[in-house]
């Protein structure tokens, strides 16, 4: 074992940034075939490069067996601060392309599914208007998945419900390290298959309804207790018939399946009506059940992708 201890001087004169790129994909893939596969180098070459790595720290990184490899305990300290170090790699040439072309880059998405069905859609579709050659990586997830990932680096951008004040975050992340921005409320409305026999009615009322098959959110979606409040002003219990789902996709296909009558979210609503694809019922305006906006890291710079993503998103709502 060395004696001696590591220096930022030592470091930048000993590691290299190739030798970072390989570790990671090696993590990611899981095994050094299938890294070398993705990197376009030989297996031996992509060995090496992590043998001259573990030989210069003085520790193995992984535990090499015939089914792949897993990181050590060392391994994983390694990994989060090379990860750092290659998000900032990927920052600086990001900005450097956008500086040189400002058409190019690269930018990591999380998403909630609410906002998968139409805001985001909608906001890449207004990125490669005016930036085409922006690489877009989406990612659908939870808050206790996509908050923690934002906060390492792994995503560049939250998109969905913005956590309430007060509210605790997910998976230990520190409030502080996130800056949530807000671009409209979000409310819910009735919402049929255009081929429903209730589709042209006019002056329902939710008493008129309740007996309908119904879709409803999840109980441990942020939309339930706006759901049940809207049951609850009329004096009505919950109906009988029910599918829980906050699945967009899921919810438009029982829609056309089945005569039912669902709870969904207004702006995808709109843009679905819009298309000819299903009709809001009247029955007048729901309150607002939560704000719908982006998360970024207040740690770090957005990368100059990320930031006409986020201009993009803006123009959506």
């Amino acid at each position: 074992m060395r004696n001696f201890k590591q220096s930022r001087l030592s470091l930048a004169r000993s590691l290299k940034l190739s030798q970072l790129v390989v570790f990671e994909a090696v993590v990611s893939a899981g095994s050094i075939l299938a890294a070398s596969r993705e990197l376009a180098l030989t297996q031996p070459a992509v060995s090496k490069s992590l043998h001259e790595l573990e030989r210069y720290l003085d520790q193995d990184l992984f535990v090499r067996s015939k089914k792949g490899v897993a990181l050590t305990e060392f391994g994983r300290l390694f990994e989060r601060h090379a990860r750092t170090m290659l998000l900032e790699l990927r920052c600086l040439s990001d900005g450097l392309n956008a500086w040189q072309m400002g058409v190019s880059g690269h930018v990591v998405v999380g998403t909630l599914i609410t906002a998968s069905a139409v805001l985001v859609p909608e906001a890449i579709h207004r990125l490669h208007e005016a930036a085409p050659d922006v690489e877009v990586e989406v990612r659908v997830g939870t808050h206790s998945t996509l908050f923690p990932a934002l906060t390492r680096g792994d995503l560049d951008v939250v998109v969905g419900y913005l956590p309430r004040d007060n509210e605790p975050m997910p998976g230990l992340v520190q409030p502080d390290r996130l800056h949530h921005q807000m671009l409209y409320d979000e409310a819910l409305c009735v919402v049929v298959d255009r081929r429903h026999p209730l589709a042209a009615r006019q002056g329902l009322s939710l008493r008129e309804l309740h007996d309908q098959e119904w879709i409803l959110p999840t109980p441990d979606s942020v939309a339930y207790s706006a759901a049940c409040a809207m049951f609850d002003s009329e004096k009505l219990p919950l109906p009988a018939r029910v599918v829980y789902s906050v699945s967009v996709l899921t919810n438009m296909g029982l829609l056309r399946r089945r005569p039912m009558v669902a709870l969904m979210p207004h702006l995808a609503a709109q843009r679905f009506e819009e298309s000819g694809l299903l009709s809001r019922l009247s029955l007048g305006p729901l309150e607002a059940f939560a704000a719908v906006g982006y998360s970024v890291s207040s740690h770090r710079q957005p990368s100059a992708a990320c930031q006409r993503f986020i201009e993009a998103l803006r123009a959506s709502v």
